[in-house]
């Protein structure tokens, strides 16, 4: 596989226009360019003329933040000199590899358009812009769907779209994460300047947290849909082998990057896996990890507009007036003021704030209290026994669990259905199988396969499952995964 060369041809020097003194306003004009083509309320009817960048620019430029950068402080500017600015702009996007010429298929007239390196990273920069409003994420709810459609309709692309949907869950939460994590940093520096961020607080609030974060840690939640999921993914892999060998072929026809990852297992299998790694790695890993920084982030800031609130120290109060002076003067003078300001609240009295509190002193009596003497009976200790017993009854351990089921299976397919249930002990281990076999250990020695049918017992009814030790075989009601 041969590595993709970009800064050849017209792109050796591509990023050139984003480095020059006016680079804000190129910045800008290739985000009005991207919504103005491609964005969400782009008219596609409109082609994309040389006038139409050059205006793109004009309106740039009218902006005094964009203004400054290209014409300095000049005051007057004339509107042949606008003019001759946005067509020299306009020549750098194309002799950079950001604009082609191309003719318009159906009148044959000779327009622009951005090339496919200038669209993928005017996307970007289109992306980042803090002042879009960011559409909710729904991707977990999504990939749910996707796998669902699949399993209904058996269209390959519904799994494919499952599994990007899936990673852009990962991809979702790593975002926040990072975002706290810039917030802290912000208002760690604004508190060492004596700031508040009021700004970037309310900013969470109101955009992120209220139209974003808030569907993702509920609605879109993925410890919420996981089950499923895990479910969907267990009912692809007890597809057929003739069903999922056709499935495989149309995968990897639509999607010829998989061929380097599977090499030569079921591209259908690959997929379940890599969703269900990539939902658990979203609930165990990054969504505490998001909680966590988020919680840190909240209660940094708590404190620290407790502390503003507390103390005053602006100029004009006395110790913002003291500090001032302890910063402006020499080592030496510092000392003496020091040592006076010292001796001044040497002789402060430190009450509590609050009138309504009223602490009284009270004597320790001296006859220390004794008590009571221990008494151990039977009737205690066969009680102390039956509340161990109690508490114990429902605490299973995962590697007895796998214990018993691998003295049951005894290198064979067993179901769930054909347990034996002679006692409480048995109805605790046909209810927790499948959750141990689906554990880390687990995986190494059993697989799970859900079968299309459900059971029923004197205790309980749940669908059916087969429990397969690796390395042996199934029954006819369900197909397992490749042994590779």
């Amino acid at each position: 596989m041969t590595a993709t060369v970009f800064f050849t041809g017209r792109r050796e020097h591509f990023f050139r226009p984003l480095t020059w003194e006016d680079r804000e306003c190129c910045a800008a004009t290739l985000r009005s360019l991207y919504d103005r083509i491609h964005g969400p309320n782009a008219d596609y009817s409109e082609a994309l003329t040389r006038d139409l960048v050059v205006e793109v620019v004009l309106r740039t430029i009218a902006e005094p933040d964009y203004r400054r950068g290209v014409f300095g402080s000049a005051k007057g500017v004339s509107a042949e000199e606008e003019r001759a600015y946005a067509l020299k702009m306009l020549r750098a996007l194309k002799e950079n590899g950001w604009l082609e010429d191309h003719k318009d298929p159906i009148d044959l007239r000779p327009t622009l358009k951005l090339t496919r390196a200038g669209k993928e990273f005017a996307e970007v920069l289109s992306n980042l812009d803090n002042t879009r409003t960011k559409t909710r994420q729904r991707n977990m709810r999504s990939a749910k769907k996707s796998l669902a459609a699949f399993l209904e309709t058996r269209d390959e692309d519904e799994l494919l779209d499952g599994y990007d949907f899936a990673t852009r869950v990962v991809q979702d939460l790593q975002e926040d994460i990072e975002y706290f994590r810039a917030l802290m940093q912000s208002l760690t520096r604004e508190a060492l300047e004596q700031k508040v961020a009021w700004g970037e607080f309310n900013d969470f609030l109101e955009k992120r947290f209220s139209k974003e974060m808030s569907v993702r840690l509920v609605a879109d939640s993925v410890e919420r849909h996981r089950g499923n999921i895990v479910e969907m993914l267990d009912e692809i892999r007890a597809i057929p082998r003739e069903a999922r060998d056709a499935a495989d072929a149309t995968i990897l026809q639509r999607a010829v990057w998989l061929e380097d990852q599977v090499q030569g297992r079921s591209a259908t299998l690959w997929l379940c896996e890599r969703i269900e790694t990539m939902v658990e790695a979203a609930c165990d890993l990054k969504l505490p990890m998001l909680r966590t920084e988020m919680h840190n982030y909240v209660r940094r800031f708590t404190s620290l507009l407790r502390q503003a609130l507390s103390l005053d120290y602006s100029a004009e109060s006395a110790l913002g007036r003291a500090m001032a002076q302890v910063k402006e003067t020499t080592s030496v003078d510092q000392a003496d003021f020091l040592d006076l300001l010292a001796a001044r609240l040497a002789c402060a009295e430190v009450r509590l704030p609050s009138g309504s509190i009223r602490w009284s002193y009270r004597e320790r009596a001296e006859d220390g209290y004794v008590e009571d003497e221990l008494l151990i009976n039977e009737e205690s200790r066969i009680e102390a026994a039956m509340r161990r017993g109690e508490a114990q009854a429902f605490i299973i351990s995962e590697a007895q669990m796998l214990g018993t089921l691998k003295a049951l299976t005894n290198g064979r397919a067993l179901r769930l259905s054909e347990l034996a249930l002679q006692d409480a002990s048995d109805v605790l281990t046909s209810m927790h199988a499948v959750g141990a076999v689906r554990s880390n250990e687990g995986k190494r020695q059993f697989t799970a396969i859900r079968l299309p049918r459900t059971f029923e017992t004197e205790f309980f009814v749940a669908t059916d499952f087969e429990i397969v030790p690796l390395g042996a075989g199934t029954s006819p009601l369900a197909e397992s995964p490749d042994p590779s």
